[in-house]
């Protein structure tokens, strides 16, 4: 699990680190809490690409049950992406993620039947148990069984 910090979705303090590591050191010299004039205009904050970016991860997440609550199995990591199954049962998701260049990701052992990608749409019938797909730089493919196809609007990684 990942935290994120009130103000990171707008990149309050970009490059700092997330906590206090030494004695002197206070709240305002990390990354983790920004209460200041930025986040004051709610119109500036939700324009932001990053927020926009959060939004939609949030919006996947809350109409998919596996990214939820599944269990994680087939996890692959590799240099410039990650796949995984996530299976809640009656929810059931393949995911995959890079980073800064295009993934081709296959993966095997899934239940076969018609999977929809959360963020583009994409319709793919598994007959083999094994699903072959690609997902563009910083963003993710959720290939969902019998899934609601495309959930929120592109933005500048989701697409």
């Amino acid at each position: 699990r990942s935290a994120l910090y009130q103000g990171e979705e707008i990149m309050f303090q970009a490059g700092l680190r997330q906590d206090i590591k030494d004695d002197p050191d206070l709240l305002y010299m990390t990354g983790r809490a920004y209460y200041g004039d930025k986040l004051d205009d709610k119109a500036t904050v939700q324009a932001n690409p990053l927020y926009q970016h959060i939004k939609r991860l949030n919006q996947i997440r809350k109409a998919i049950p596996a990214l939820q609550k599944g269990t994680m199995l087939n996890v692959n990591e590799w240099g410039n992406g990650m796949s995984f199954v996530r299976d809640a049962g009656t929810s059931y998701a393949i995911v995959g993620l890079a980073t800064g260049s295009s993934q081709s990701i296959t993966v095997s052992g899934v239940k076969n039947g018609t999977y929809r990608d959360a963020v583009t749409g994409r319709e793919v019938t598994v007959g083999n148990g094994s699903l072959t797909f690609t997902v563009n730089p910083y963003s993710i493919g959720a290939y969902v069984l019998n899934g609601p196809g495309k959930v929120g609007a592109d933005g500048n990684w989701l697409k």
